[in-house]
């Protein structure tokens, strides 16, 4: 029996109603002012050149930049001083994919390729397990900018953080083994979402959800 099974994401119909679901402060500010982005540019999705990015300087710890070439890369332009800590390595220059499970490699691609294509956005709920044996629960959030640079068909905006209690101080950070999705909502910025995305998160943590009445 495959380890792995498919979960379809919860969705939420605009920018608006999602925002009660974010749990971390980061992911919360992140929402918030891209909502308003959204408003002030009448509804369109913003642009990576036309982003100040110090709008979100509270946060930039936990803030970080993606490019993305379709059905290829997600490569880091900026990553914040939190998560290049819980990844424990240098993120800037490094393809995303490269680090995620090579059998959720080709979901991962398709999540951050509907951000851009659609467009759309989403919120994560992680389970991320480090070498070490420490695990860790994390909220993730992702929204589109439009691209200006040749070849890069957008950029994706991210904040990632601690749910709950706050890690020990270390002298050596562990290095992250795998960050595990348990839960996706999708949420439409007023151009639809790909209804036909599923998720691929392992069977035991699926179990809950499929016994529950």
């Amino acid at each position: 029996m495959s380890r792995w099974i498919s979960r379809k994401p919860d969705y939420h119909a605009d920018i608006t109603v999602a925002l009660p679901s974010f749990v971390t402060r980061s992911c919360a500010l992140l929402a918030t002012g891209y909502a308003e982005l959204i408003h002030q540019g009448g509804g369109s999705i913003p642009s990576k050149n036309g982003l100040d990015i110090s709008r979100f300087g509270s946060i930039m710890a936990n803030l970080a930049l993606a490019a993305i070439r379709l059905e290829s890369t997600c490569v880091f332009r900026i990553a914040g001083e939190g998560i290049r800590e819980r990844f424990a390595q240098k993120l800037v220059g490094m393809d995303y994919y490269d680090l995620v499970d090579p059998a959720r490699r080709s979901r991962a691609m398709q999540s951050m390729d509907m951000v851009v294509s659609t467009p759309s956005a989403f919120r994560v709920e992680l389970l991320q397990q480090y070498e070490n044996g420490e695990e860790y629960h994390a909220e993730a959030c992702a929204f589109p900018l439009l691209s200006g640079e040749p070849g890069i068909d957008g950029f994706i905006l991210f904040a990632d953080a601690d749910i709950g209690a706050a890690r020990r101080p270390a002298m050596v950070q562990p290095a992250l083994r795998q960050s595990l999705v348990v839960r996706r909502e999708l949420i439409d910025l007023g151009f639809g979402v790909d209804s036909s995305f599923e998720d691929l998160v392992p069977r035991d943590m699926m179990m809950p959800t499929l016994l529950s009445p």
